[in-house]
């Protein structure tokens, strides 16, 4: 006689709901809000349980500091997500486990996305050349822009600028590089 066992947790948890978002449920260079993406992350983390199971998955996630980097830009919104495509097959896996699978076929590095949903536009690449892109995108121009006078401690206002910076600011950037959240190079 044979005899069944069930986990009476999984019979009584009402059944998941399919997924129906638009984004995939794994790595994709396509274009999506980051809602869209960081849905699809939660999802795979749902389905497949806390680290380390989620991180095969290689889904967008925010960027651990930066996330909604810029929301001051009119008219444009920087987003910066990451995704780790370094290799994680062995996690789950003992070596002869991994091994008999064929080994490994990750794609082997860090990669970050700017993303702005304004546009609904993004770039790919590495931290600096996602967020260089995104200014090419909201502040054609940027790259011209006067490099920013360093100044000695002692010479700083009550908000923590130099005077002789915030001078040079004010006469030598454009107008439109004048408000908040535009950048200035440094």
């Amino acid at each position: 006689m044979t005899q069944l066992a069930f986990d009476l947790d999984e019979l009584s948890a009402p059944p998941r709901p399919e997924y129906d978002g638009p984004a995939p449920l794994s790595f994709t260079t396509d274009y999506f809000t980051p809602d869209e993406l960081l849905a699809a992350a939660a999802e795979v983390a749902a389905r497949r349980g806390p680290w380390p199971w989620s991180l095969p998955s290689h889904t967008w996630h925010l960027g651990i500091t930066t996330g909604y980097a810029n929301t001051r830009t009119a008219g444009h919104t920087l987003v910066l997500l990451d995704t780790d495509l370094r290799c994680t097959c062995r996690l789950p896996y003992t070596v002869t486990e991994w091994e008999s699978t064929g080994g490994c076929s990750c794609v082997g590095s860090l990669l970050s996305q700017a993303n702005c949903p304004d546009c609904r536009w993004h770039a790919l690449g590495g931290e600096n050349v996602a967020v260089e892109a995104w200014h090419d995108h909201a502040w054609p121009g940027w790259r011209d822009l006067p490099i920013l006078p360093l100044t000695p401690q002692t010479d700083r206002t009550d908000k923590g600028t130099s005077k002789r910076a915030r001078a040079f600011f004010e006469a030598e950037y454009p107008t439109e590089f004048q408000q908040s959240g535009a950048p200035v190079i440094t």
